[in-house]
């Protein structure tokens, strides 16, 4: 018997090393430990699981500027008492764009620069949710990044080693920031301190989120995107509104789902794959068997087709039920085959019309409530442009757009012309917050960073918790499969599977990529004795939470 597949054997039959995080009155799981410890700050003043998730968010924006910057944006789905919603603080595009902008621009202007930088969704997105949720005064929730970016951090190794892979990305205010000098860079160990983001912070503190939007950042942002080459104007960022929308929701073996819409594409996707995995009585298969991965891979294929189907609800009619009919769904079920792999066209774009870098916080409360709340720049540190006063990191989520058709994204996806470019108009995202009801009870909170990929581990995350009974931590770290119908590649985990399991794949017909990129999943569960569970994915830095 192999070495590896000694290790498959361990991993599908000992929870030994799956351990997670324990707590009784809240958990919070997100990529930074100072961030979570800045949540349970506000937790044990006696704020609620809004509270705690804003704070949270604030203090990544100060110790992973990389994914969670303030010039980024994201979306939410929040369990209050007994209300469900969805927020939509996603960028937009500037009023100056167009479905065209790019077509004469060089091949990276949609991923580098001030022409790949979108409206920021990140600070009135907090404002908004914690206007209507939240406790404790706005105030208070700036204090433990304030704290951060004054007194400093100690850089970790994915710190160190995701701003060192961006230097020749960055803008020269940027090099200035995120380097001791031109050639040298942080290491693990030194403390960084960001004063100039810490005034930033204290003025959204004090004068609230009309600082950021209507006031010298706003002007500090517009002008250096301008300076960058790009046309976001201050009037973007004074007219930027978040949306509240409805959940998408999905019964999944006795438990109710609910998954973000659009812009979202991970609802649908998710949605999915969930009902084909019933149909095709995925549970029957040992879990992480040859024949289960060449179904999960299968499953996320068919379900990844619909996607590109998708656009901004406001200017866009989304197919929803269509894709999700028992017509089409049994449609995608007949073309899977347990035997091998079978290609499907993709879907006409006329024929259903009729009718990246990120990071995630979990929160759950023992009294029932929720916040899955995910965040992105897109690219690591967006598009390298900082500004040049408050050292803001602004995004290059242009590049979610249909910036030219046919040809792939930074993410390797072919988007539709329901995501082409328009003034006002939020680009197709992969973010998937997710909410786990059982019986009226909230059951899970999960999510995840990592582009496409965010689908695909979040999907399994799930099927491992509440179809495979797994704990939080080892459904988290458990090996993963990625497939997103465009390319027709199986990627997967590497080094995490026995080399039969791979040889017995690529004979189903899979074209095996083993990728390291695959997405990290932040999540907490309510588990058999009433515990609050939390993990984070140990493909990144991280930190679960809780008492």
């Amino acid at each position: 018997m192999s070495i590896r597949f000694l290790l498959f054997i361990l991993l599908i039959t000992n929870d030994a090393w799956a351990v997670p995080e324990l707590g009784q009155k809240i958990m919070i799981t997100s990529t930074s430990r100072e961030a979570s410890e800045a949540g349970m700050i506000m937790a044990r003043k006696g704020g609620n699981a809004v509270d705690a998730a804003v704070a949270t968010v604030l203090a990544l924006a100060v110790t992973r500027p990389y994914y969670a910057a303030l010039g980024g944006g994201g979306f939410a789905l929040i369990k209050m008492n007994k209300q469900i919603e969805a927020l939509d603080f996603r960028e937009t595009a500037p009023a100056k764009t167009s479905e065209k902008y790019y077509l004469s621009k060089a091949k990276n202007a949609s991923t580098d620069g001030g022409t790949a930088v979108g409206v920021p969704g990140l600070p009135l997105g907090l404002f908004e949710l914690h206007k209507k949720y939240g406790k404790l005064h706005w105030s208070e929730l700036f204090v433990p990044a304030i704290k951060l970016a004054n007194e400093g951090f100690q850089i970790t190794g994915e710190w160190s080693e995701y701003t060192l892979k961006q230097k020749a990305h960055f803008n020269d205010v940027g090099l200035n920031v995120f380097f001791k000098s031109k050639t040298l860079p942080y290491k693990p160990g030194d403390v960084f301190i960001q004063k100039d983001l810490a005034s930033l912070l204290k003025e959204i503190q004090t004068r609230g989120v009309s600082a950021f939007y209507s006031g010298l950042p706003a002007r500090d942002i517009a002008d250096t995107v301008q300076a960058a080459g790009g046309d976001l104007t201050f009037t973007d960022l004074k007219n930027y509104k978040v949306r509240w929308l409805k959940p998408m929701e999905v019964k999944f073996d006795g438990f109710d789902i609910y998954l973000m819409p659009p812009p979202s594409s991970g609802g649908l996707v998710i949605a999915t794959a969930l009902k084909l995995a019933e149909k095709l009585k995925l549970k029957d298969s040992l879990p992480l068997s040859l024949d289960e991965l060449h179904l999960i891979g299968e499953i996320l294929n068919r379900s990844f087709r619909g996607r590109s189907l998708l656009g901004d609800p406001d200017f866009n009619k989304n197919p929803l039920e269509k894709l999700l009919s028992d017509k089409y769904i049994e449609e995608l079920k007949s073309s899977i085959s347990h035997k091998s792999v079978k290609k499907l066209d993709p879907l006409n774009e006329t024929q259903f019309t009729n009718e990246t870098e990120t990071t995630h916080v979990s929160v759950m409360t023992a009294n029932g409530d929720g916040v899955a709340l995910t965040v992105t720049l897109n690219g690591s540190y967006g598009s390298g442009v900082v500004t040049r006063k408050y050292k803001i990191v602004l995004n290059n989520e242009m590049d979610d757009f249909t910036t030219r058709p046919n040809e792939a994204n930074a993410f390797g996806l072919i988007q539709g012309t329901a995501n082409n470019i328009a003034p006002g108009k939020r680009p197709l995202s992969s973010m998937s917050p997710t909410l786990v009801l059982q019986n009226g009870k909230l059951r899970e909170v999960v999510g995840a960073p990592g582009g496409p990929r965010i689908i695909s581990a979040v999907f399994q995350v799930l099927y491992r918790t509440l179809i495979s009974g797994w704990n939080m931590d080892k459904s988290i770290q458990a090996p993963r499969v990625h497939n997103q119908f465009l390319p027709h590649k199986l990627f997967i985990d590497p080094n995490s599977f026995s080399p039969e399991t791979i040889e017995g794949l690529k004979k189903k017909g899979h074209d095996i990529v083993q990728d390291s990129a695959i997405a990290k999943v932040y999540g907490v569960q309510l588990n058999k004795d009433g515990l609050l569970e939390g993990a984070f994915d140990s493909r990144g830095d991280g930190a679960a939470v809780g008492y």
